[in-house]
């Protein structure tokens, strides 16, 4: 038996979890020794549940035990739900609690009896992504709950509602990366075929389902109205946008030529943007509303496909709004403001130049490659459509046994022939994530509710940019902000405005 003290620490803080709130105001981190929210305009911590390895006498336990985290989800400042993993997990890997943060305790606990890959909560409901099915949960009057803690003040009477009810049960393809989208009034999952998505209506009605890709599906996104739909397979080159109402798909985009892993989907509050990250480190955004400029020669007719009434995309088919951008003559650089009263961007933002725009200016000329990609004998992975601009973000340097805990990469242990022999041990897979790599690329937009976001002060109006959110996990967690600027002459720039650390030190250089 191996009795030797590790040389390497094995209390290590990681982050095995990332998740943003459907409004995406806050995300939540799960920690291998708990969770903590933050807000995403700046990375400020909002709320960290009080740690404790014990639970009262005879009750479920008040507060989270100093122990890994490794499936969460939150709804801005009240309701957040945990499942243990990591190598000390929290709890079992089939049990969901769910919390409530104005009373500072758990009001809900459901043991699945199998593992728990991924959580999604909203309003009104609540699911729960299992291998191959999907357990829905809508809200329910519980109490009377008592405070677990004297700072939060609730009456003895205090009656809450939160998910405790079962609604239904769907079941689905093979999910290891729990593909889950949760809107106001619509459930996205894959479908028991594979490459087939399934639109599962709430409160009632019935299930639609159609062909996605030919692949397993891989990543999902649903804007915020409900109206379009994202999809990734697992072959990750390919990305397409479907109507919610009439499924037919309205564009197809290439991310690359390789094979990748696409992290996370999400579209922009006014439906203008796609974005989407990959393994390769790489942040691509995409324009659902292009102009009718976008293609110098409309693509060849294609046969028709079930479902897929319009695969070609030379046209937009989501209006463009008139409002004029006043930043059109961007040139690369704007003044920084103050974002919402946390002091100036150049306080914790690290500046840096953009990178060149994926979008050629509308006056250039046209050059021999662009014809050859206009003409029809050209093959349809130079005519798809690709992204306007892109960036590179963190993905970190953790080894392959990032998890803290004994014996991360190797093991000794006896041969039959009597000899010492170092063995290296398996890396652990996480809920949602089979390959136990560390969360990244982990997206969202910001939010469209009158704010000023970003160091250039957007207000989430698509013409004038976006502001994009990127999360990841491991033994060096960031936060990252990016911006969509127009630029001179036309097209698109993704500036990279700076990064925190969200574990320690939080005012980066």
């Amino acid at each position: 038996m191996n009795t030797r003290h590790p040389i390497q620490p094995t209390n290590d803080v990681v982050v095995l979890s990332l998740a943003f709130s459907p409004t995406r105001t806050r995300y939540i981190a799960g920690l291998s020794d708990g969770c903590r929210i933050f807000r995403t305009d700046n990375c400020l911590p909002t709320y960290q549940p009080i740690l404790s390895e014990t639970g009262r006498k005879g009750k479920a336990p008040a507060v989270l035990s100093d122990a890994g985290v490794a499936v969460v989800a939150v709804l801005d400042d009240r309701f957040f739900a945990v499942t243990g993993g990591g190598s000390t997990p929290q709890g079992s890997p089939n049990v969901v609690s769910i919390w409530d943060a104005t009373l500072g305790r758990q009001v809900a606990r459901f043991d699945l009896y199998e593992p728990i890959l991924g959580i999604r909560l909203s309003t009104t409901y609540a699911a729960i992504v299992l291998q191959d099915r999907t357990v829905m949960l809508e809200y329910q009057d519980i109490g009377p709950v008592e405070p677990a803690e004297e700072h939060h003040m609730a009456d003895e009477d205090t009656v809450i509602t939160a998910p405790n009810k079962v609604k239904g049960l769907y079941p689905t393809a093979l999910n290891p990366y729990a593909s889950a989208c949760l809107g106001k009034n619509v459930l996205v999952l894959p479908a028991q075929t594979i490459g087939q998505v399934q639109l599962v209506p709430l409160p009632s009605g019935s299930k639609r389902i159609f062909r996605a890709h030919d692949s397993a599906i891989r990543s999902i996104a649903l804007s915020d109205d409900g109206t379009i739909l994202a999809t990734a397979s697992m072959n990750g080159t390919l990305i397409r946008v479907w109507s919610t109402a009439t499924l037919d798909q309205l564009a197809e985009f290439r991310r690359g030529m390789d094979h990748a892993i696409i992290g996370s989907l999400a579209i922009s509050p006014g439906n203008r943007w796609l974005a989407s990250t990959s393994d390769k480190g790489t942040l691509h955004i995409f324009d659902l509303r292009p102009g009718p400029s976008h293609s110098s020669a409309p693509d060849p007719p294609a046969k028709s496909l079930p479902h897929r009434r319009n695969p070609s995309y030379p046209t937009p088919r989501i209006p463009t709004p008139t409002y004029q951008t006043s930043l059109s003559n961007f040139s690369g650089r704007s003044s920084p403001h103050s974002i919402t009263g946390q002091g100036s961007a150049q306080e914790y933002y690290g500046l840096r130049p953009p990178p060149a725009s994926a979008s050629p200016s509308s006056s250039a000329p046209l050059t021999a490659l662009a014809a050859f990609k206009s003409s029809s004998l050209a093959p349809r992975a130079l005519r798809d459509t690709r992204s306007v601009a892109s960036a590179t973000f963190y993905t970190g340097d953790d080894p392959p046994h990032w998890q803290p805990g004994p014996n991360r990469g190797y093991t000794y242990t006896t041969s039959p022939t009597g000899k010492r022999t170092k063995v290296r041990n398996p890396v652990p897979p996480l809920p949602g994530n089979p390959n136990g790599k560390p969360p990244m690329g982990i997206i969202a937009f910001a939010p469209k509710d009158g704010k000023l976001y970003g160091v250039s002060g957007l207000q989430g109006d698509d013409d004038e940019g976006a502001v994009i959110f990127v999360l990841g996990g491991g033994g060096r967690p960031r936060w990252e902000l990016f911006e969509l600027l127009p630029r001179e002459g036309g097209g698109w720039g993704l500036v990279g405005r700076g990064y925190r650390e969200i574990l320690g030190r939080q005012f980066v250089d």
